[in-house]
């Protein structure tokens, strides 16, 4: 004889008020408007929440509330590792708070962002965490007129400073970079960069520019290379690097981890040792980067606090009106992190080991 698999009850509204004992309307005020509540009582109801793996029917919500418990996140290439780790925060602090994330990815391309707003704003979500802009964007009008919460994460647009935004000290990482070979004794210093209408890449430029001129060293054109923020353009790059002859430099600030490994495995491949005969530096910190068969110096950005800030970031736009007037503008200090892949130059004055 067969035994039929009982069906799990839904957990409902009533059995979440019960366990934390408070009544429906508190229930439905930490879910829909949880300014309204009490601290303690909203992280006692939170947690019951996230044990008993609630889930409001988010139709009936949206129609009662007008909220549809959605933000959305748009991000430039979420097969970049800093992406993967800053999108997993976001969606833990959101979950936390019975919100949903629904992730958009631009590869890069402004028509893309432009669909995806459009498209959020045609959702109703709650508010957009925006990680993905260039300079000069305007796409993100939209979401003004719309009167859609949103914040910037990482990347900003040129009028910066009338905007919400969490981001990394870019210029000052650049110099810590910088300022670290410089005190290894390097000066024939590389800057392996991405495309040049992103502020982290224009920022972080900046600091190497700042580093070299306080140590009395011409900035050399041939040093300066624009490829892509990936493991692949920074291989392509890479090559051009070790095969630029007697004026090859010693030293390589990367602007991002991914594609100070695409120039490690250019290296790898070519058989130029690193730290011996290159010493190369990165930017973010991503998890490859601390793997024993990389172990990469680099500046870290604390991309899980950039995450789960902007994530907590976006809600208080989302749930209090105070918060969504008042500008909220986090710029988070760099960190180096030293690991296996800067050495100290060898020979006089900088030159090719």
């Amino acid at each position: 004889m067969k035994r039929r698999r009982m069906k799990k009850d839904k957990v409902t509204i009533n059995d979440i008020a019960k366990e934390a004992g408070v009544s429906k309307a508190t229930v439905s005020r930490v879910l829909n408007n949880p300014e309204k509540v009490a601290e303690t009582t909203r992280k006692r109801v939170l947690e019951v929440i996230q044990r008993r793996n609630y889930r409001p029917n988010p139709l009936a919500r949206a129609l009662t509330v007008r909220k549809t418990g959605v933000i959305g996140v748009i991000v430039s290439d979420i097969s970049n590792p800093f992406y993967a780790v800053m999108v997993r925060s976001i969606e833990e602090v959101c979950r936390a708070y019975a919100y949903y994330v629904f992730l958009c990815n631009t590869d890069g391309r402004e028509e893309e962002e432009e669909f995806y707003i459009s498209s959020l704003i045609e959702r109703r979500v709650d508010g957009i965490i925006l990680g993905s802009v260039d300079l000069e964007s305007k796409s993100f009008k939209r979401l003004e007129e719309a009167e859609i919460p949103f914040i910037f994460v990482s990347r900003l647009p040129r009028d910066r400073e009338k905007y919400d935004y969490v981001m990394i000290d870019n210029v000052l990482g650049g110099y810590i970079a910088t300022r670290y070979l410089l005190s290894l004794g390097h000066t024939r210093i590389a800057y392996l960069g991405g495309r040049w209408n992103t502020s982290s890449n224009l920022d972080r430029f900046e600091g190497y520019k700042k580093a070299l001129q306080e140590a009395g060293i011409e900035i050399q054109k041939e040093y300066v290379l624009c490829g892509e923020f990936s493991m692949e353009g920074g291989y392509r790059e890479g090559l051009r690097i070790i095969e630029s002859g007697n004026n090859r430099p010693t030293a390589v600030f990367c602007a991002n981890d991914a594609m100070a490994i695409g120039l490690l495995e250019a290296c790898r491949e070519r058989k130029v040792r690193v730290p011996e005969e290159l010493s190369v530096i990165g930017f973010d910190d991503i998890p490859l980067s601390a793997l024993g068969c990389i172990q990469l110096t680099t500046v870290s950005q604390s991309i899980a606090s950039l995450g789960a800030l902007s994530g907590k970031m976006i809600i208080d736009k989302i749930t209090n009106v105070e918060k969504r007037n008042a500008k909220q503008q986090v710029v988070l200090p760099p960190k180096l992190v030293v690991r296996r892949t800067c050495a100290r130059v060898s020979g006089e004055g900088g030159g090719n080991p």
